[in-house]
């Protein structure tokens, strides 16, 4: 398999040690000067090649899946754990984190204020969630109308964060609607919602993410059917199998005409040696690919969330200890992305 012999070239280059230093500490006292607003682009290089920009600059998406339920603790207490794990993450080179308000069937955690903040303090940016539910009536115009009213709520609300990167509506809903009449309803509903928040706030695109690509031909016949284009309006796919290489290798023949972000990605201990080297391999994959993917996340930062399946996929435990080597094994290769390694505050 041509991604585990590119795994275990990786590992000897970076394994053991590469990029294990502390991070240089700042003055104490000094903070970044904040924006008012960050204002994230989507660059056409050439037919099918593309860029992320976040202010003008390129970034490499690095992402991670970030799932701790600190909603019932106090500002100063969320605020504490924030740091704690967006130090780790920016000393290892991750510049997302994406979320979910609610998620089959389980309650998330709150993306706010707070989340905004210490994100921003560590150069992190925030995939902002909203929620649609995968058994909501799309066919139904009150139950739409609710959901724009919540999304003009939302968007006023977070719009002018320095740390907000993308709009996340919905995570997996068409796999979860009962069958072609309700997903053709969601795709019409989803790009009249899409075209809201894009106008109350042009300077944050819009990601959609679901399971490989299921259903990206309803995706690209809702988008066929319509005008404009939507060149800020971009795919997230969520990947677990040994598929990756081809899923992504085919992207380009599917007709979005749009890049790519693997929006969740995580290796079985089954599928390739041990789950530090799949995860390696398949970051490596999603780098592969650099003309149209533009990054990926891992799933899933702890495994103290709320879903039961947190505690395979959960890279540190409840107190932010790694579970095992594959955090350190991402880190050693993230900290060569986007120039080298970052100044992060302690």
């Amino acid at each position: 398999m041509r991604v585990a012999i590119v795994a275990l070239a990786a590992i000897l280059l970076v394994w053991p040690g590469a990029g294990s230093a502390d991070m240089p500490r700042e003055p104490e006292g000094t903070a970044p000067a904040r924006p008012p607003r960050s204002s994230v682009t989507i660059e056409t290089l050439d037919e099918g090649v593309f860029r992320y920009l976040v202010d003008g600059e390129p970034q490499v998406f690095i992402g991670m899946g970030y799932n701790p339920i600190y909603r019932d603790l106090s500002d100063e207490e969320r605020g504490a754990n924030y740091d704690r794990d967006f130090r780790t993450l920016c000393k290892a080179g991750v510049n997302h984190i994406l979320g979910w308000d609610a998620d089959k069937g389980y309650e998330q955690d709150k993306f706010d204020e707070v989340t905004l903040d210490h994100a921003q303090k560590y150069g992190v940016g925030v995939v902002m969630p909203f929620y649609l539910p995968g058994d909501g009536d799309y066919t139904d115009e009150d139950f739409e109308q609710g959901l724009l009213d919540q999304a003009v709520v939302k968007v006023a609300r977070f719009r002018d964060h320095p740390a907000l990167r993308l709009w996340g509506i919905g995570n997996e809903v068409l796999e979860n609607l009962p069958g072609p009449e309700m997903r053709e309803a969601f795709g019409r509903f989803y790009l009249r919602l899409a075209d809201l928040v894009h106008s109350l706030d042009p300077n944050h695109p819009v990601i959609y993410r679901e399971a490989e690509d299921f259903f990206v031909p309803e995706i690209s016949d809702a988008l066929r059917s319509s005008d404009p284009e939507r060149p800020w309006l971009l795919y997230g796919m969520n990947i677990y199998t040994g598929e990756l290489d081809r899923l992504l290798q085919e992207w380009p023949e599917n007709g979005l005409n749009r890049p790519l972000i693997v929006t969740e990605f995580g290796a079985d201990p089954d599928w390739l040696y041990d789950r530090p080297t799949g995860y390696l391999a398949m970051w490596l994959t999603i780098r592969g690919y650099p003309d149209y993917v533009l990054g990926g996340a891992p799933y899933t930062w702890t495994i103290a969330g709320p879903e039961p399946t947190d505690e395979k996929w959960g890279l540190m435990d409840g107190q932010g200890h790694p579970v095992d080597d594959t955090f350190a094994f991402l880190r050693s290769t993230w900290l060569h992305e986007n120039g080298g390694r970052r100044s992060c505050p302690q």
